[in-house]
């Protein structure tokens, strides 16, 4: 099978019902579902993600501004754990951002989109695709376009979720660092 690079390239003489003998309405019925089920999946954990963020922004903004380590304090004079802790605040106040700001391509990319699937709104979104143009494409394209767009669509999506949970999964290193250095300031508030 050769790569795919546009719509316009899907070889629609390929069999849509494969070779296991399922009928071509029920294998496109599947395709399709496949599809938009991992879709659905993939959006819920781009909101699960956020909403990790979320709670990971308030949690920090709690232990941040009421916690045991007074953030008030004059720089000049704070001791280094006080200073490493501002430091991991900071940080991970910024990997929570960087995992909720949204993604999406540039214009260049984004006008491109619209050769490769039909199913994403920054595709939808190209400089160069009139709303009668995507009208003509739904009347007139095959099931293929439709299962090769939303593959495309889906498989960007994952690769933007990826990017999130690597930004999260930083974060939840710094909050755990950031507790550490709690429980040190706690141990040496107490013996001393």
């Amino acid at each position: 099978m050769s790569r795919v690079d546009k719509l316009s390239e899907v070889d629609l003489h390929l069999a849509i019902e494969g070779s296991e003998g399922v009928d071509r309405n029920y294998s496109s019925r599947i395709r399709s579902q496949f599809l938009i089920a991992q879709h659905q999946t993939l959006v819920t954990q781009a909101q699960f993600a956020d909403a990790k963020a979320a709670a990971i922004l308030a949690l920090l903004g709690i232990v941040a501004l009421r916690g045991p380590i007074d953030l008030a304090i004059d720089i000049r004079t704070a001791n280094t754990l006080v200073l490493v802790y501002m430091a991991l605040v900071a940080l991970t106040t910024v990997f929570c951002l960087l995992s909720i700001i949204p993604r999406y391509p540039g214009r260049k990319r984004r006008n491109q989109g619209a050769d490769v699937e039909r199913w994403s709104w920054p595709s939808l979104a190209s400089d160069f695709l009139l709303q009668s143009d995507f009208g003509q494409y739904m009347q007139t394209s095959e099931v293929s376009h439709l299962i090769y767009s939303l593959a495309h669509a889906n498989q960007a999506h994952a690769q933007v979720l990826l990017v999130k949970f690597r930004m999260l999964r930083i974060a939840f290193v710094l909050l755990l660092a950031i507790v550490a250095i709690i429980g040190v300031h706690a141990a040496y508030s107490l013996a001393g």
